[in-house]
């Protein structure tokens, strides 16, 4: 189990990014600078060990309650090295105690803490927790690769109601003021999502015995022979499909926005073992399978990216990948794409 976001929030907040040894003390963050990105050069470091094998790690807590913010300090690298070495002088109750008397060190004598933003930077993290867990984010390439599947998009209807529960959840929250960015970059990922859900609920049909699975209908098939009518709900099929594929692209970037804009103002860390949300799509005329990097870019990063669902259709392919252009079939640019070029995509045999 790793160090989760609110914990590391909790730790590094309270402890104002200071080393916690009393004759320390010193700052744990290099500012940016014009060529590179802020450093962290703190520790989170365990008072009971995080095995038990390891000097302090008899312990009766858990693995995951050695990861919890309670059994954690914050401390420069020498000093975590210099407690490390001498186990038996830094107790698991010195260090407790010495945690303690640093926070409150910091809560009595440095005018910058700020309790009431210390609380809701806390709260934005339980908040991004709750929304990784919710939105998949560790499986969204698999279940959106049912979306952008051989153009006929799908979807578990467990996938579904969880889309569902995230929407109401969402709009339920109550947002810290701290933060208008961060908060907006929600909002934004809530507004596509709808959009997104809605317009493939719209031709989506139950399938499987058990009405397990969601899948687009080929509402062009019809019983008469009427040719004109047939081309045109075709193309009324394909512009749906497009466009379904289109927002599912766009939530990608709102994902990978809110990871943004959690990174520049709550957590620095935040999902960089993971990397980008992306997404897969194919197979392709080719037979590939591809994989993309989807963000907002350039003009594209403002406080509120998506446009709205009328405008996205004008607006879709100004984006970095797009299937479809057009605000309907009736529109003389509308068009599908195969791929937008050029692209860099990760084929996939």
């Amino acid at each position: 189990m790793s160090i989760s976001v609110k914990t590391r929030v909790s730790l590094w907040g309270r402890a104002a990014a200071r080393c916690a040894f009393p004759e320390c003390r010193r700052g744990l963050v290099i500012d940016a600078s014009k060529t590179d990105a802020l450093s962290l050069v703190g520790e989170a470091c365990h008072i009971v060990a995080k095995e038990p094998i390891e000097p302090r790690g008899t312990s009766p807590l858990t693995p995951e309650q050695r990861d919890e913010y309670n059994n954690l300090i914050l401390l420069c690298a020498v000093h975590h090295k210099v407690i490390d070495d001498l186990p038996n002088t830094y107790t698991v109750e010195r260090l407790k105690l010495m945690k303690s008397e640093h926070e409150q060190w910091v809560r009595d004598s440095l005018r910058e803490f700020d309790p009431e933003k210390q609380r809701d930077d806390e709260l934005y993290a339980e908040y991004v927790e709750e929304w990784v867990l919710r939105a998949n984010l560790d499986n969204w390439l698999a279940w959106s690769s049912w979306v952008l599947g051989a153009g006929w998009p799908r979807m578990s209807t467990a996938q579904d109601q969880k889309l569902e529960n995230l929407r109401a959840w969402l709009f339920s929250r109550i947002w810290p003021e701290h933060y208008p960015e961060l908060k907006a970059s929600f909002m934004n990922f809530f507004c596509v999502l709808q959009d997104f859900q809605e317009t493939f609920r719209k031709h989506a049909k139950k399938v499987g015995d058990g009405d397990e699975e969601l899948w687009t209908e080929k509402f062009y098939q019809i019983p008469e022979w009427d040719p004109p009518r047939y081309n045109r709900r075709l193309l009324e099929w394909e512009f749906h499909v497009a466009l379904v594929e289109d927002l599912m692209l766009e939530l990608t970037r709102a994902s990978n926005y809110i990871c943004d804009r959690v990174r520049q103002f709550i957590d620095p860390t935040f999902r960089l073992r993971e990397g980008l949300v992306i997404v897969g799509s194919g197979p392709h005329i080719d037979l590939t399978f591809r994989q993309y990097r989807l963000e907002y870019r350039g003009t594209e990063r403002k406080l509120y990216p998506y446009p709205g669902l009328e405008q996205f259709k004008k607006d879709r392919k100004t984006r970095d990948l797009y299937f479809g252009k057009g605000v309907s079939v009736d529109d003389p640019e509308f068009q599908i794409v195969e791929e937008t070029p050029p692209f860099p995509a990760l084929p996939i045999q």
